[in-house]
């Protein structure tokens, strides 16, 4: 019996898929923050506890996707102002 390596594949869309593409820059004028978790800071509620904010994330274009309500998505607009604090996450976990 021999044994073969399936985890190579022959198929060229799945090792296109396979493959991880550059990332564009971040660009905070443009608030484009790819593959990130953001933040930002909730008037009032923040002064009094700095740690609670507002937490978006950013697809691997940039574009952030803010959850604002129930059943209820942002796209590039994120509810409670700028962008304040991101973390990049890492694509290989």
């Amino acid at each position: 019996m021999e044994l073969t390596d399936n985890t190579v594949s022959e198929n060229p869309h799945q090792r296109m898929l396979d493959e991880k593409w550059p990332l564009p820059p971040m660009d905070p004028k443009r608030a484009r923050f790819p593959c990130c978790i953001v933040w930002t800071p909730l008037p009032i509620v923040s002064w009094l506890a700095p740690f609670i904010g507002h937490v978006g994330i950013a697809k691997e274009d940039g574009t952030i996707l803010d959850f604002a309500g129930s059943n209820f998505v942002n796209v590039d607009n994120f509810a409670f102002g700028a962008v304040a604090r991101y973390i990049q996450l890492d694509r290989e976990k």
